[in-house]
Parts: C-alpha cells; sequence; structure tokens
C-alpha cells in the first residue's frame, strides 16, 4: 500500500516527504510531531505492507472458497435469491412500464420504494405469526374468505323487479 504523502499523486501533504509540498494548497498537511527518536518510521517509508494478523483492506473472517465459508456464502446468496423473487411476484419490480414515469433516477426511487414496501409486507406476515399478549401464534392461511350466503343478493338489487325498457 502507497503512503498516502509519496507517490507521483499525493493526497496529503507532509513535510518529510518534500515531493508532497506545493503540489497544491488543498492538500491537508500533515503535523508530525518530532520525538526523540526522530521522525516516525511511517514517514520515512515509501509504501507500507500489512501482514494478515494485523489486518488488510479487503480483510474477511473466512476464507475465500473454504467449506464454512461456502456454507455461508450460500445461505446467505439463497436469502437474497428469495427475495428478490419475492419482490418480483409480490411488487412486479421487473415491470418498468408499471412506473409511468420518465428517467432512471425517477425509476429507482420509485423502485426503492417498491422494495421497501416488499420488505414491510414480509415482516408484517411474519409478525402475524409470533404469539403477542398470551394468544397463541396465528398462522396466516392461503383460504380466501368465506362470503355469508345471506349477504346475497348483492345490494342495489331488488327481488321480484324486472328491468323495463
Amino acid at each position: 500500500m502507497l503512503w498516502p504523502a509519496a507517490g507521483t499523486h499525493p493526497t496529503v501533504a507532509c513535510p518529510v516527504k518534500r515531493r508532497s509540498l506545493g503540489r497544491t494548497p488543498r492538500l491537508p498537511l500533515i503535523d508530525v510531531t518530532p520525538t526523540p527518536a526522530g521522525t516516525p518510521a511511517v514517514c520515512r517509508r515509501e509504501s507500507l505492507a500489512f501482514t494478515r494478523d494485523i489486518g488488510i483492506r479487503h480483510w474477511q473472517e473466512l476464507d475465500h472458497g473454504l467449506a464454512p465459508w461456502v456454507h455461508l456464502h450460500f445461505r446467505l446468496r439463497n436469502r437474497v435469491e428469495h427475495f428478490n423473487g419475492y419482490a418480483k411476484d409480490h411488487e412486479a419490480i421487473e415491470r418498468s412500464r408499471t412506473r409511468r414515469i420518465r428517467g432512471i433516477a425517477a425509476q429507482s426511487l420509485l423502485l426503492s420504494f417498491q422494495i421497501a414496501h416488499a420488505n414491510h409486507r414480509k415482516r408484517a406476515s411474519w409478525l402475524d405469526t409470533l404469539q403477542t399478549d398470551g394468544l397463541p401464534a396465528r398462522r396466516p392461511s392461503n383460504r380466501h374468505k368465506l362470503k355469508n350466503p345471506r349477504d346475497w343478493p348483492p345490494g342495489g338489487y331488488l327481488s321480484g323487479t324486472t328491468s323495463e325498457n
């Protein structure tokens, strides 16, 4: 890893690295505190090397490709794909024609609202399955509510009358 004050395009100005001074006045100036041992070792080098045990930029807890990583990766990937399928089925996120607005920014904003609504719907259905106030958990039913046969005929229809022209 290149030190920020080193190289041909430094991102900070450091009095120890003379090349970084005078490039542009917008670069932040590093204050190197003098010590009895001289300048810090990091200031005397051009680049830095980090070992795995002290941390690197793209450190991962599980090594890529090993069995624990594969197990966790496929489980998480399955959740993402499941939610994508749920959102496509219930919110029709793949049909951009249903979002009647032009422009990619507006389409993206409406798509984010659709995804948030799908997430809210999924959470609400999960909350319905939890036990609340001492009542047993309610499992959602896939059946439609049955209509009362005594409510037939529908409102507005009077029995015994005929339509006259």
